[in-house]
């Protein structure tokens, strides 16, 4: 990924055409949100209960068993499973926090890993000399999503918000190998980082199944840095207590990029299960 924020070339009208295809995805998806806030059946305003007085606070800590796919710039597969990178998985951190107060919504999603993977080789060269090599992979990455929701349905059995926030990914790959041999020792180390911001929108809930059991759901579109990025979850959550859930679901997050020179788009999917705490 590039260093800098991803640039539009101008050739001709492509910059226009892109912009344009950019801008596209977004309004669309933003208009049909709008529209479905408009078009809510009147019962569901008649239906609603009383919405709490005051702020209240809460935070889900999860896990997502996530594998990560794409597509470089070259043209070659990314694919990396998810026992890949557990087994080199050094540290990670995925959590949400949330403010509510009436019809509004606070909320900040942080994903965080830092991955690290170890090889070495010898080879015996002409004349009985060996020469050893070792290489160290590091990446560090962040996905953070801050949004504001407002409350269009609330009552005793579907929830749901229209939001809109940003998006930011950054990612910095380091490469250090170093070479021993009859001659003199040799060291090198190679990184780069980028980071892009994308604007979104989009939709998030709950439907409630039985006295415990609902369905929680979120998906949102944007664009910016990127061509485009969307995401989308749903899964099943079980009320332990009024302060304690139990969530598993299916996520799936993904970026297009237009121009950029080594990515020309990522994914990351798989389920995933975590505990939602309201204080």
């Amino acid at each position: 990924m590039e260093n800098k924020k991803t640039h539009h070339t101008t050739n001709g009208g492509g910059k226009n055409t892109a912009v344009r295809g950019r801008m596209g995805w977004s309004v669309i998806f933003t208009a049909m949100v709008i529209l479905l806030a408009a078009v809510l059946p009147l019962s569901a305003a008649s239906e609603d209960t009383a919405q709490p007085q005051g702020w209240q606070f809460g935070a889900d800590v999860y896990m997502w068993m996530s594998g990560m796919g794409g597509e470089t710039a070259g043209g070659d597969t990314i694919d990396v499973p998810f026992d890949t990178l557990l087994e080199n998985l050094d540290f990670t951190y995925m959590g949400t926090f949330h403010a509510r107060n009436g019809r509004w919504h606070l909320s900040t999603d942080v994903i965080y890993m830092d991955l690290e993977g170890d090889n070495s080789g010898r080879m015996t060269l002409p004349g009985g000399n060996e020469l050893k090599a070792e290489a160290t992979v590091q990446f560090t990455s962040w996905i953070v999503t801050p949004a504001v929701g407002c409350s269009v349905i609330d009552t005793e059995r579907i929830r749901m918000e229209i939001l809109a926030g940003a998006r930011y990914l950054y990612m910095r790959p380091e490469l250090s190998f170093h070479v021993t041999g009859p001659l003199d020792s040799r060291y090198r180390s190679v990184s780069d980082s980028g980071d892009i911001w994308d604007g979104i929108a989009g939709i998030r809930g709950d439907v409630t199944l039985a006295k415990n059991w609902y369905i929680p759901y979120y998906a949102d579109m944007g664009a910016g840095d990127s061509d485009y990025t969307w995401q989308a979850m749903a899964g099943v959550g079980y009320r332990i207590s009024n302060v304690v859930d139990v969530v598993g679901a299916y996520r799936y997050l993904e970026w297009k990029f237009d121009d950029n020179k080594a990515i020309d788009s990522l994914d990351i999917s798989g389920p995933m299960v975590g505990v939602r705490f309201r204080f």
